[in-house]
């Protein structure tokens, strides 16, 4: 119903596979308007879904930065802890001097 978006109807299970095709298949609201108007409808379904295939593809990402995130504050961590241990170290060592 690719060219009906939102349209409801009912059919049978099969109405999709040729060799199984009952040949049920009945909208359950009234017509579109004109052609006009189902091609508006047809055109704002496909930004729909391209909104939507959008929004995964920046998920995605997000995902990604947020590895990245996470993985730059464990080693600035990991920075700090050693830059505490040398100096540490240096003030006991400068201190027995």
């Amino acid at each position: 119903m690719d060219k009906n978006p939102g349209r409801k109807f009912r059919g049978c299970t099969n109405y999709k596979d040729p060799s199984m095709y009952c040949k049920f298949f009945m909208w359950l609201d009234p017509p579109l308007p004109s052609e006009d108007y189902k091609n508006l409808m047809y055109q704002m379904h496909l930004a729909l879904v391209g909104m939507v295939d959008g929004n995964a593809q920046l998920e995605h990402v997000n995902v990604n930065q947020n590895r990245r995130l996470m993985l730059m504050m464990k080693l600035m961590f990991i920075m700090v802890m050693l830059f505490a241990v040398m100096l540490v170290t240096w003030i006991v060592l400068f201190v027995k001097l």
